[in-house]
């Protein structure tokens, strides 16, 4: 018994132990942690105060040169016409620098986004010198556009521009979808929440927020209650971003009484213009190849213009991809240049692998596309049938047509794909579709998997 009893006190002196340093080592966690949160409120201060002296050193400078030139030097905001100019003017007059606020600049389009920045800055910059808090400001904000204009590449520069002008006092970044934060319901989402607030504060982005609430995510609803007493419990600490299509998001906002009081700020990200995609197309091809792939007609020439409409003919429409379209596109550029590039080593030829020519660009015409299809080879191979093969013939013609307008730039004339065919029953109808949709992939109306869809739906043209 007494040997037992000595076992059961080792046993007992080793938990304490362990207990010891367990707790030790939590109270060394905490204590590091409290010493992290401490350095970022006092680098959130000093960075303000520097603000504040540059403003205020800049002031006097600009009365003094006043005085000393007896001009009117005063700014007039109607002397800038873009965001570009007026943060080079602020840069220039009231020593504004901002690193995450230059990085959105340098971006391709999103005017109306980098207006909203500036007036953020101006807001803070404002509320600095009349020396009020912005703890109970309200930041939270919503960036509604199509997939690929940048609005997850944005909030990551929101999150820096918001903690370097001293709205949180940290920088960390959280990111999610609606889907997602109903998948893991509300202890999972308070979990990415004490995560923000433990590393001092910082951004919780959501994508596609509208998945919230949608038939499919049946926990998204407690989420989202969580979620709208936290935008406003953590003011000051955490700034919530929802993101989203404009359509769904719309809808979204419009079924939540309480979401637009706490989310005052809304960033649209319009979709880009041809110019935009070919700079887009430039940027992309140039980063890649580190500048040195060259073009037939070169990367701002006739044949990048033209795929840069091509891709731009989606715009507008729910989806339209955007920066990740342009992607799309030269993946199918350089799928034709290795084709191009096998077919004439093949030959004994010596091709550059660093030149893109015409075809690889936008493809062959129409009528040689038609020669090396083999849908269209079937198709003459069946018996009978003059009208089904005269009607694709004319809608060759079509296509040839404004492939010859797209080289003169002109605009296109509009025309629809979709055929019915009538028949008695073993006439071919569906042997003709599926011939059908290959030639339309084979002359580029259709990807491979829009093919495959189309196949399963009859297709419509009169014999």
């Amino acid at each position: 018994m007494k040997k037992l009893q000595e076992l059961d006190d080792e046993i007992d002196h080793e938990r304490r132990i362990m207990k010891y340093k367990a707790e030790e080592e939590d109270q060394k966690k905490t204590l590091e942690q409290r010493q992290a949160d401490l350095a970022a409120v006092k680098a959130s201060q000093r960075r303000i105060l520097e603000q504040e002296a540059k403003l205020k050193a800049s002031k006097e400078a600009k009365k003094a040169s006043k005085q000393a030139k007896g001009q009117n030097t005063e700014y007039s905001l109607s002397d800038v016409d873009d965001s570009r100019a007026e943060w080079e003017h602020l840069k220039a007059t009231d020593g504004c620098e901002s690193k995450p606020l230059d990085e959105l600049i340098e971006m391709i389009g999103l005017e109306e986004v980098k207006q909203e920045f500036l007036s953020i800055k101006s807001k803070v910059d404002t509320t600095t010198r009349q020396g009020t808090s912005l703890a109970s400001e309200r930041f939270s904000c919503s960036m509604l556009g199509n997939p690929g204009t940048g609005k997850t590449t944005v909030a990551r520069l929101y999150a820096q521009f918001l903690t370097e002008v001293g709205v949180i006092p940290g920088n960390c970044f959280k990111e999610k979808t609606g889907a997602g934060l109903a998948n893991i319901g509300v202890s999972g989402c308070k979990k990415l929440v004490d995560e923000i607030l433990n590393e001092g504060g910082g951004v919780f982005f959501i994508d596609e927020a509208y998945q919230l609430t949608s038939g499919n995510n049946p926990g998204g609803g407690a989420v989202l209650d969580y979620l709208l007493a936290e935008v406003e419990n953590q003011r000051g600490k955490v700034v919530f971003v929802l993101a989203g299509y404009h359509k769904q998001m719309e809808s979204f906002f419009a079924h939540n009484p309480g979401l637009p009081s706490r989310f005052p700020i809304q960033m649209n990200f319009a979709d880009y213009s041809d110019d935009e995609l070919l700079r887009i197309l430039e940027l992309k091809v140039n980063n890649k190849f580190n500048g040195i792939m060259e073009c037939d007609d070169g990367l701002r020439g006739l044949y990048c213009r033209i795929i840069a409409r091509r891709v731009g003919r989606g715009r507008g429409k729910d989806g339209f991809g955007n920066a990740r379209a342009v992607e799309n596109t030269l993946s199918a550029v350089y799928k034709r240049q290795a084709d191009r590039l096998r077919r004439e080593r093949k030959a004994g030829r010596k091709p550059s692998d660093l030149f893109l020519t015409k075809e690889d660009l936008i493809g062959p015409e129409p009528s040689e596309a038609l020669t090396r299809c083999a849908g269209w080879k079937k198709l003459q191979e069946l018996i009978g049938l003059g009208a089904v093969k005269e009607a694709v013939r004319a809608l060759v013609d079509s296509i040839q047509q404004n492939y010859s307008r797209e080289l003169a730039e002109k605009p296109l004339i509009e025309y629809s794909l979709n055929k019915v065919f009538l028949g008695n029953p073993g006439t071919g109808k569906t042997t003709v579709a599926k011939i059908y949709g290959e030639i339309l992939v084979a002359l580029g109306l259709l990807s491979k998997g829009e093919g495959q869809c189309y196949i399963s739906i009859p297709f419509r043209s009169t014999p």
